[in-house]
């Protein structure tokens, strides 16, 4: 299967290395060519913004894996979304590296981004997430797109050590019997790669975690 990954952060560069593993054709986007990479990962230097670009890009793909941040100076996940529609074709599955915030941590509960004790720092963030899969519900019929969103802890600052395992849900963000909310960066790498190789997600989000 070939892979293309676009953004090679610390989401990205994770799939990238996931995928390499389990064999398949990676070709990973960024900027800039920085980075090692596993033998067989094609680096590839580019922006998503531009439409001749994100047309080459995909033209044989099987999966475009998008991991943006969710702000950014050229409008970030949302710009990136839009601007990668029109390249997507009926034959590319379209997977992207979510927002927890834009999901309850409780069935029936408020966004995670709605509650009292949220940072209003972060909630810009939050409203781009939300324009983002609006954007993708939007899409034509046509389009096979997943959105899979980690659990609330995820990130650089804790990323967790591999433990093989995830559980997955469709209703609210996955917790623990302790009501911790947390996926390490490789666990989440492979459950985007399992969404991928076994699909059960189409034109909907699907939440990771512990």
């Amino acid at each position: 299967m070939r892979i293309v990954v676009v953004g090679t952060g610390f989401a990205g560069s994770a799939l990238v290395r996931e995928f390499a593993a389990r064999g398949h054709d990676v070709v990973a986007v960024s900027r800039s060519a920085a980075g090692t990479w596993p033998a067989g990962v094609s680096c590839v230097t580019g922006t998503v913004y531009d439409p001749s670009f994100a047309a080459r890009m995909t033209s044989d793909a099987d999966v475009l894996a998008v991991a943006l941040p969710a702000l950014s100076a050229e409008g970030g996940i949302v710009a990136s979304v839009r601007a990668l529609l029109p390249a997507v074709h009926r034959r590319v599955r379209l997977g992207i590296v979510g927002g927890s915030a834009v999901l309850p941590l409780r069935t029936g509960g408020p966004r995670l981004g709605d509650t009292d004790s949220f940072p209003d720092a972060l909630r810009p963030r939050v409203t781009a997430h939300q324009q983002a899969l609006d954007t993708l519900e939007a899409s034509p019929g046509e389009i096979d797109w997943f959105v899979l969103v980690p659990a609330a802890e995820f990130g650089p600052h804790a990323p967790g050590t591999r433990r093989g395992t995830y559980r997955t849900s469709r209703t609210a963000l996955v917790s623990d019997a302790n009501g911790r909310s947390a996926i390490g960066v490789e666990d989440y790498a492979c459950a985007f790669a399992d969404e991928i190789e076994t699909p059960t997600t189409h034109r909907s989000w699907l939440t990771v975690g512990y």
